[in-house]
């Protein structure tokens, strides 16, 4: 903790290890890769066709000559950001791959405005002004200050998220409650089937456990709701000292794990981006 408020400090100009901010673009790009892939697949590719809803909300708030634009530019920057995304994790020309990554979601934004895709965005724009990135999947065990501005940032993106993500849900009944959580499981299983493709796969003993027949919350999805909160809240905290670091480096993985099971296909990209950012925190 004492080596990040020294490098505010100074200015962020401390030495740090720079494999650090090399092993965060790997787990970014990795990230930003499955939520392309998820973006041009399950229906995605099809998107701003045959008059679809995307195409009437685009058109409602941007206008029709901006949703034509969309229509001719939709399917070659899916293309164009998978091709980014994977070059800025095999760290081929990781600078003008970062930014490239960042355009790709800022560009997914004008159409799926999630705070989660924006806190990705900032983080690779930290990437982008970082001064080694490395290249491939090798990591540079050497010290320099060339990075530390960007891996400082990135902390703070980090604890910015959680704390955030916590007084959001602490503030809301529903989710303190834990009819959220339960919900979201009874509605999941009852709809499965109805999707186009696969998403999740709730088993009924998990269901059973987390609600009633009603799809009232259980004390056990209270508990995880309250869990939920406590650690999103003490996670930046332990990621800060050395001595409870590991410890919130396996609360958080295990966290992420949880929330990457009740919705897969969405939240997987959130949690290798979240946790990737976790190796920013290894200065001692």
């Amino acid at each position: 903790m004492s080596w990040l408020w020294e490098a505010i400090s100074s200015g962020f100009t401390e030495p740090t290890e720079d494999w650090h901010l090399q092993a965060v673009r790997i787990m970014f790009g990795l990230a930003c890769l499955a939520k392309f892939v998820h973006g041009a697949t399950g229906g995605g590719w099809q998107r701003f066709r045959n008059d679809d809803i995307s195409s009437y909300l685009f058109a409602r708030s941007y206008g029709t000559r901006s949703l034509q634009w969309m229509i001719r530019a939709y399917r070659p920057a899916l293309i164009t950001r998978i091709i980014a995304a994977t070059l800025l994790t095999a760290g081929i020309f990781p600078r003008l791959s970062a930014i490239l990554t960042v355009l790709g979601l800022f560009f997914e934004m004008l159409f799926i405005p999630r705070s989660l895709t924006f806190f990705m965005a900032c983080t690779g724009i930290a990437l982008a002004c970082a001064g080694n990135l490395g290249s491939g999947f090798s990591l540079d065990d050497s010290s320099s200050s060339d990075n530390t501005w960007a891996q400082v940032i990135v902390m703070i993106l980090a604890i910015d998220l959680y704390l955030n993500t916590a007084w959001l849900k602490i503030r809301s009944p529903q989710f303190r409650s834990g009819q959220v959580l339960s919900q979201w499981l009874t509605s999941g299983r009852q709809i499965q089937g109805l999707l186009p493709v696969w998403n999740y796969h709730y088993p009924q003993r998990l269901v059973s456990l987390m609600a009633t027949n009603d799809g009232n919350p259980t004390s056990l999805a209270r508990t995880a709701a309250c869990g939920t909160i406590a650690l999103e809240f003490l996670i930046p905290i332990g990621l800060l000292n050395e001595a409870t670091r590991p410890v919130a480096i396996a609360a958080g993985i295990g966290m992420h794990t949880a929330f990457a099971g009740l919705l897969p296909r969405h939240l997987a990209a959130y949690s290798l981006c979240s946790t990737g950012a976790y190796f920013a925190f290894l200065n001692s």
